[in-house]
C-alpha cells in the first residue's frame, strides 16, 4: 500500500511538472510501482498509471512505457504514457 501511494504521489508531481511544458490538450502522466517480484512491479505501475489517466479525465494515447530496476522492496518499475482529454 505504501508503495501505491508513493506512486501516485510521483506521477502527481510529475502530471504537474509535464502539464506545463506540454503543449495542447496532452500530457506525459506516469506512476511508479514496487513488488517482490519483477511482473509485480510492472503490474502495480501499469494499472497505477491506467488508474491516474482515468481520474484526470483523460485517454492514453500511443505505448505505455515501463522501465524496471532493483529498488529497495524488491523491483521498481516506472510506467509512462502520454494522455489527451477524450474529446480530442
Amino acid at each position: 500500500m505504501r508503495s501505491l501511494k508513493l506512486g501516485f504521489a510521483a506521477a502527481s508531481i510529475i502530471c504537474a511538472l509535464s502539464a506545463t511544458a506540454q503543449a495542447g490538450d496532452c500530457i506525459k502522466v506516469a506512476a511508479i510501482g514496487d513488488g517482490l517480484t519483477h511482473d509485480l512491479a510492472v503490474i502495480m505501475s501499469t494499472h497505477g498509471l491506467a488508474n491516474i489517466i482515468e481520474a484526470k479525465g483523460r485517454a492514453g494515447k500511443g505505448p505505455v512505457h515501463t522501465r524496471c530496476a532493483p529498488g529497495t522492496f524488491g523491483e521498481e518499475c516506472t510506467s509512462s504514457q502520454t494522455a489527451c482529454t477524450s474529446g480530442k
